[in-house]
């Protein structure tokens, strides 16, 4: 019994697209975060903030290229049939 399916060789290589640009927004966050406190002292980005900002991007874009997918599947489907 599975529980999830397969994902295919296009939706792999969304994911990591989509975890590459999760990373850099993490790593942006936290020099933007890190900079601030040392210049300032106090830190204007909590922990979690960054946490579920990273996450965030990381489904969004990798679901965002999977729809896209889908949708020029579609496409190119309907034009065929006509």
């Amino acid at each position: 019994m599975k529980l999830f399916k397969m994902m295919s060789n296009r939706e792999h290589m969304h994911w990591r697209k989509g975890a590459v640009l999760g990373f850099y927004t993490y790593m942006f966050l936290l020099f933007i975060n890190y900079s601030f406190f040392l210049i300032d002292g106090s830190e204007p980005l909590s922990s979690k903030l960054i946490f579920w900002a990273g996450l965030l991007v990381a489904f969004g874009y990798e679901g965002f290229l999977n729809i896209k997918l889908k949708v020029k599947g579609k496409r190119t489907n309907s034009q065929q049939n006509l």
